[in-house]
């Protein structure tokens, strides 16, 4: 299994803070580096940035199709993988498109492959026809906010739609992006992942709840919690009430929050089973150079 590393828009740093973490993730033993993407070309520029400053392959992990034309995201991602001298991955995913995702998802890989040959290319997956299709036609599956027993799921499922594609499962990577908050104050850092946990889970207002994340969620058994959280916030409870009471139990199978000392082996608990993990860092009081440093340590492959 390799450890990657993982940072988003969410820390606040210079194109030199960008050029230093990749330098240190390359002697503390990060493999590769991984960011998402929402709808601007900023973030495959950092990527740029941090394989010309440190070698390290990069990734994006992932782009909706929702926010991009496959012409647009293709022309942008060969761009890239030229200024990162071929040591680039493109991960995508449906996004908000609700009317057959599936199908569009089938298409594209079709479409960007006649694009981008040779660059391998990652689908964001959580359900089952999703990930059977990430194992069908994708170089890789990537996951979003698993627990173990969920991870092992996918994993299934990826590889039954390797066999039904003719392809050896070992030629599908696991990827997932695991998120860690690591901060000296303790529930500075539980809120913080707290929320960020319920950016993904809870549904929004007249969504349906058996479709995208809100389903992931259920099927790792936080229904009951989600619809309580849901009912609170109709009632008018604040995303800070709604952090404060998010149970703990819960929190602790997708990611970690709280001091350096325990970091690295909550993660590599969450890790079992994949191929990539990637340490996803998550701010709680500060979202600096200093706070990316604290985190990438407290998790680091080489101690």
């Amino acid at each position: 299994m390799e450890l990657a590393l993982g940072v988003d828009s969410r820390f606040v740093l210079s194109a030199d803070d960008q050029r230093a973490l990749a330098q240190e993730a390359v002697a503390l033993g990060y493999a590769s580096l991984w960011t998402p993407v929402g709808n601007t070309r900023e973030p495959f520029d950092v990527c740029a940035t941090w394989t010309g400053s440190s070698g390290l392959p990069t990734g994006i992990a992932v782009a909706a199709l929702s926010a991009w034309s496959i012409e647009d995201l293709a022309t942008l991602s060969k761009e890239t993988a030229d200024r990162c001298r071929g040591r680039f991955t493109l991960g995508v995913g449906a996004g908000r498109l609700a009317d057959a995702p599936i199908r569009i998802m089938r298409d594209a890989i079709a479409e960007l492959r006649a694009r981008l040959r040779g660059l391998p290319i990652y689908l964001g997956a959580l359900g089952p026809q999703m990930l059977h299709l990430a194992g069908q036609r994708y170089d890789g599956a990537a996951l979003n906010w698993c627990s173990t027993e969920q991870v092992e799921w996918s994993r299934q499922r990826v590889e039954a739609g390797a066999r039904a594609g003719g392809r050896d499962p070992a030629d599908v990577t696991i990827h997932e992006y695991i998120r860690v908050c690591v901060d000296e104050d303790e529930l500075s850092a539980r809120i913080a992942f707290a929320k960020m946990v319920m950016t993904y889970a809870l549904a929004r207002p007249g969504a349906d709840k058996t479709k995208g994340y809100r389903a992931h969620f259920a099927r790792m058994g936080f229904d009951k919690a989600l619809t309580e959280l849901e009912s609170r916030r109709a009632s008018g409870a604040s995303e800070d009430e709604l952090a404060r009471i998010f149970p703990v139990t819960l929190l602790r199978r997708v990611g970690y929050w709280g001091r350096p000392e325990g970091a690295r082996e909550a993660f590599l608990r969450l890790a079992e089973g994949l191929d990539i993990a990637v340490v996803r860092l998550v701010p709680a009081r500060r979202n600096d150079l200093a706070a990316v440093r604290l985190a990438m340590r407290a998790c680091a492959p080489k101690r």
